[in-house]
Parts: C-alpha cells; sequence; structure tokens
C-alpha cells in the first residue's frame, strides 16, 4: 500500500500518514455518531443519525475510494464494537453513501454552491440509506416496507442537516486547509516544469478581474507567505521593468538575497520570477505551482492567472529567504494583486499616462488615485514621473497617510553622455554615474532609482556608493531600447502605448539625430495607434507591419493604412517572420537602422526570428 515518490513515503488512497491518521479519525466518528444514535434511539429501523456525516467528509477530501473505504471501515468497527454481524447489504448501503459523495463532491464542494452540495448529499443518502439499507431491513430483518416509510422523510431531512455541515466545513477557510493538510494535498513537487506552465495559462485564469478578494483568499490558504517579507511596490505606467532591474541589481551588489517579480516576460516565462538575478529553475517552478494548485482549485471564485503567478512568486520567495523582494504590480494599483503586501518598506510610482483605461480610469487623476493605492503607513514613496496633475493625487494620498514624499523631479538630471554604448548621468550629489542601458528615458528612471536609495536610507538600508554604482553598471534589462545587433544595426523596444512611443520617438532623435529609421511594429487595436503612427511618422522612412500573436491584436493591413495615411510607406505582412525578414533585408540594403517597437510578448517571437536566420546571437 506505500509508494515512493521524490523520496517522500506517500500512503496510498490517503495521501500521506497524516492522511490516514485522519481518515482513521472520519471513521471514529462515524462509530460514535453511530451508537450516540442506537443509544438514544434503539436498535429499531427509525433513528436521527448524522454517521453518514464523516464518509461524506471522506468522499469531498479523497473521492470515492476513499470514502468507501472509511465507510466500510467504519461500518466493520461498529459491528466490532456492538458485537452484532457484519450485514453485508447494509455495508454496502454505507459505502453507496461514500462512494457517491466522492463522485460528487471531490474537489467540487469546496467550488459548489448549497444547492449542489445538497443534492449531492441527498443523492448519496437517497441510494445509500434509503434505498440499500432500507432494503438491507426488510431482506434481513422482516421489517415490513410499511414500517420503513417514515424512513424516507427521516433520511431526506438528516440529508439536508449533512449537506449543510459538508458546505459549511468545506467553504470555511481554516477548515479547508486543514482538510488539505491531512490530506496529503499541499503539493509535493509532483507536477513537471511543462504542466506547471501548462497549468497556470489554462483558460480557467483567463481575464483581468481587480480585486483583492481572490489573492487574499488564496494566499490564506497558502498560510500568507508574504507576511514578514520586506519589499519595495513598484507601479506606474511605464518604467517599472527598468526601475526594478536596477532596484534589484544594487541591493544583490550590496550583499542582500533579492527577489524579482516583474512582468511580463521577455523570453522565459521564469524570468518573472527571479532571486539573486537569476531566474527562477524549472523545478522549483514546478513545486511552488505545484504548492499552491489545490487551494487555487478549491477555490469558487477562481484566481486570475497573474493572482496565480503572484500566489506562486510568494511561495518562491518565501521557500528561498529573501531578504528583500521587489515586486512589481501589474497594471493597476490599489486593486492589483501583488497589493497584498501589508508592510512594504517603500514604494515608488514611476509615472503616470493614460493605460488601461477601462480599468483604471479615463484620466490621469483617475489613474493617479488607481496607482496611489499601493502606498502604506511607514513606507516613504518615491515619485518618478513628470506630471503635475498625477504628482498632487500621489502627494496628497502620502500626506494623508502620513508618509514622506520624495520626488525624482525636484532635482536635475544632466547627461553628459548618450549613445549606443551605454548612458552617464549626474544627479544631486550622484556625478557621474554609468548604466548599460539606453533610451530617452533611462535617465530619468536613473533619478528614480537614486532618489529610491535616499528613501531606504530613511528606513534603515542605507547602501554605500560603491555598491550603487556596480549595481547600476552591471544592469541587465531586455526589449528597453537594447542594441540587438551592429550590422545592421537593430534597436528592439517594448513601447506599447502612446507615452512609449513619444520616449521612442525621442529616442531616435537622441541617437540618429534627423537621421530616419525603418520601423518594424505591431500594436493591440484597444491602444491609441493613431495617435502613436503620427508620433513616429516624422522618424520613419518605412513601417514592416506585422500582427501580433495575441486576440487583441490589430491586424496588420490596418495599421499599415494608418502609416500609409499620414505619408509613411507602409508593408502588412501574413506572418512575423515574413515582416522580420523583409525589414532586416530592407536595413542591409538601405544601411538604415531598424527599430523594432511592440509589446515586450512581440519580442520574443522576434528574437527567436532573428536568431535562427544568424542574424543575432542572444
Amino acid at each position: 500500500m506505500r509508494k515512493k515518490r521524490s523520496g517522500v513515503t506517500r500512503v496510498a488512497v490517503f495521501g500521506d500518514v497524516k492522511g490516514l491518521c485522519f481518515a482513521a479519525m472520519l471513521c471514529a466518528m462515524s462509530v460514535v455518531l453511530a451508537f450516540l444514535a442506537k443509544l438514544i434511539f434503539g436498535y429499531g429501523p427509525i433513528r436521527f443519525t448524522v454517521e453518514n456525516l464523516p464518509i461524506q467528509l471522506a468522499g469531498a477530501v479523497w473521492g470515492p475510494f476513499g470514502g468507501a473505504l472509511v465507510a466500510l471501515t467504519a461500518d466493520l468497527v461498529s459491528c466490532l464494537f456492538s458485537g452484532m454481524a457484519p450485514n453485508p447489504l447494509i455495508s454496502l448501503g454505507s459505502v453507496t453513501v461514500g462512494v457517491l459523495s466522492g463522485l460528487l463532491l471531490h474537489r467540487r464542494a469546496e467550488k459548489s454552491g448549497v444547492i449542489r452540495v445538497l443534492v449531492a448529499s441527498l443523492s448519496a443518502h437517497a441510494a445509500g440509506s434509503m434505498l440499500v439499507k432500507t432494503l438491507a431491513l426488510h431482506l434481513w430483518f422482516g421489517y415490513s416496507f410499511l414500517l420503513l416509510w417514515p424512513r424516507i422523510p427521516l433520511y431526506i431531512g438528516i440529508a439536508v442537516i449533512e449537506g449543510f455541515l459538508v458546505f459549511t466545513l468545506c467553504r470555511n477557510t481554516q477548515i479547508r486547509r486543514i482538510l488539505r493538510a491531512l490530506a496529503g494535498e499541499k503539493g509535493d513537487g509532483a507536477m513537471t516544469y511543462q504542466e506547471a506552465i501548462d497549468y497556470i495559462h489554462s483558460v480557467v485564469w483567463k481575464g483581468s478581474r481587480p480585486g483583492l478578494s481572490r489573492i487574499t483568499q488564496l494566499l490564506d490558504l497558502l498560510d500568507n507567505p508574504q507576511n514578514g517579507m520586506k519589499f519595495i511596490h513598484v507601479a506606474g505606467t511605464n518604467g517599472k521593468g527598468s526601475v526594478c532591474a536596477m532596484t534589484e541589481s544594487i541591493l544583490r551588489r550590496a550583499g542582500y538575497r533579492t527577489g524579482l517579480f516583474v512582468s511580463p516576460y521577455i523570453k522565459h516565462f521564469n524570468e518573472r520570477i527571479c532571486v539573486s538575478g537569476a531566474p527562477i529553475d524549472d523545478r522549483s517552478l514546478a513545486e511552488a505551482t505545484a504548492a499552491v494548485r489545490p487551494f487555487a482549485d478549491s477555490m469558487a471564485d477562481a484566481p486570475t492567472e497573474f493572482e496565480l503567478i503572484t500566489a506562486i512568486g510568494l511561495v518562491y520567495f518565501k521557500r528561498m529567504k529573501c531578504d528583500v523582494v521587489v515586486l512589481e504590480t501589474g497594471m493597476g494599483g490599489r486593486l492589483d494583486s501583488t497589493n497584498v503586501i501589508k508592510d512594504p518598506i517603500a514604494t515608488v510610482i514611476t509615472g503616470i499616462a493614460l493605460d488601461h483605461t477601462a480599468y483604471l480610469g479615463d484620466t490621469v487623476e483617475q489613474i493617479a488615485a488607481e496607482k496611489a493605492g499601493i502606498l502604506k503607513k511607514g513606507a516613504p514613496v518615491v515619485w518618478g514621473g513628470r506630471d503635475a496633475a498625477a504628482r498632487a493625487v500621489i502627494e496628497a494620498r502620502a500626506a494623508e497617510i502620513g508618509v514622506p514624499f520624495l520626488a525624482a523631479e525636484d532635482t536635475p538630471v544632466t547627461v553628459s553622455k548618450a549613445d549606443l554604448s551605454g548612458t552617464v548621468v549626474s544627479y544631486g550629489e550622484w556625478q557621474d554615474v554609468s548604466i548599460p542601458l539606453l533610451g530617452s528615458y533611462q535617465p530619468q528612471n536613473l533619478a528614480t532609482v537614486l532618489t529610491l536609495m535616499r528613501a531606504l536610507a530613511t528606513v534603515g538600508y542605507a547602501i554605500d556608493e560603491r555598491a550603487v554604482r556596480e549595481g547600476l553598471l552591471a544592469t541587465r534589462w531586455r526589449g528597453r531600447f537594447e542594441k540587438l545587433c551592429e550590422e545592421p544595426l537593430i534597436i528592439s523596444d517594448g513601447a506599447h502605448n502612446p507615452e512609449g512611443i513619444r520616449a521612442a520617438a525621442k529616442g531616435i532623435t537622441a541617437y540618429f539625430g534627423e537621421k530616419k529609421v525603418l520601423i518594424l511594429t505591431g500594436v493591440m487595436a484597444d491602444k491609441d495607434y493613431h495617435d502613436m503612427v503620427n508620433v513616429l511618422a516624422p522618424h520613419t522612412a518605412q513601417a514592416f507591419v506585422l500582427t501580433p500573436d495575441n486576440p487583441r491584436a490589430l491586424p496588420a493591413a490596418d495599421l499599415a493604412a494608418v502609416f500609409e495615411s499620414v505619408g509613411v510607406p507602409a508593408t502588412p505582412f501574413a506572418s512575423v517572420r515574413e515582416a522580420v525578414c523583409a525589414a532586416v533585408q530592407a536595413a542591409r540594403e538601405r544601411g538604415m537602422p531598424l527599430l523594432s517597437l511592440g509589446s515586450l510578448y512581440m519580442y520574443a517571437e522576434v528574437t527567436d526570428i532573428l536568431e535562427k536566420k544568424g542574424v543575432i546571437r542572444m
């Protein structure tokens, strides 16, 4: 009955030794309830008893086989203590209750409404108690069916009571956690990497549904791994990733064991969850996902994909005993799943622009208010943007809860060097700070990070100048005005909204002056692509337009038509590969820089094709 898996001894059916002990407890409970019923009502055919409640719970936890085993064991033990010979039909009735409870309630009781659980309980009793056991009383003991009719309404009442009890127990957060733990369903790494990825990307979790109720419940079931950890929480419309990358690199160079949670990933999913600069390995991702899965599956209101990934990341950071986790929000702030953390050591808002307006609001002030939802008492906030209206909202929120407000824009930034080899910036007391990152927006992001260093010093995290400089110089962050290749010159930037496109256009001017470039791009239909094209038009010699691999993508022909309408030659392509090949060929023939613009998810498609063609080596 025993088997080995991953070096852990497990007990078949009941999971492990704790599960077996829990099953024994349910058997004992059933025996005691049956004995009390006989003590009160005697041994006649009509008596009130809830001895099947433990059997239904066993079915809900372990399925039909587990429910049947508990039922049969309880029946035999009851006969042993009463001195009565086992009755095959009575035992079959108990087993029927266990089997049907398992079939109808296993992995469902925690998700179902009360009506569904009651129907399951009534069905189990109808077959097991009202049919099989009543037939046993007639055939074995000779009771008349007329005498047995009152059993039907009695057992309907019993089934309703037991159903309500099962529903209440399985929906209670604390009891459900105990049930799953005792049943051996905490997750033990019994999942492959591909199974974990398939599970995370399952359609079950699709959609964006802002709110903290689901992530709060899921983390509560997981014993709240986020509690006790230190976080730097980063929100904003653009620049979050670069700020997070620089901050994590500095902290790591200063000797801290760091966690980094970002989205989206560039090439591989594992990049979203890093410890000490290294993406989570395949085995650890599978183990963390296996730990989260049973609890996510148990929730009536299933978590979204981002909430699921947030929970997986927090479980991993806890296991790895990170000193500080740099935590990037998804698209929001106040209702973003990362905002479940209670006590960050600092918060950062990189900047505000109109994006995700359907969820966050259609004015800068409304979006700023949502982002400001990450502010917490005791944690200084760093403002990295330049919009006066957004700043006013965030500064007012900081004053309301009594936390220090530090604005990067209050100190001038001087750029002494900005070419394709890197950027050198002076900012306040920081002179000639070098970063390898390109882009007209990186000096502002660097100023935000240096302001964050000031904020951290006020809460006990004073980081010396050497660690700051070395950490910044070692920062690596793909897809942000990244030079992929010299011959031909290919640059990739993850700009995918109007503000990002304006920053990319500034970068074109900064690095190439009045020289026009070739553009390879594709956009989502819900973006303001007319504005984006208008910004790019003065800098674009020709556009190579593709349709990103996304249900929200704008057809390439539609975007090409917009480019053409403002006088930019544009060609739509049926596939990403065709667009990339044509754009690279044109860059070589015309000796012009090629700028690949679009979401960071598009980066992987484009660079994969460039690698296969031998144009770049990643």
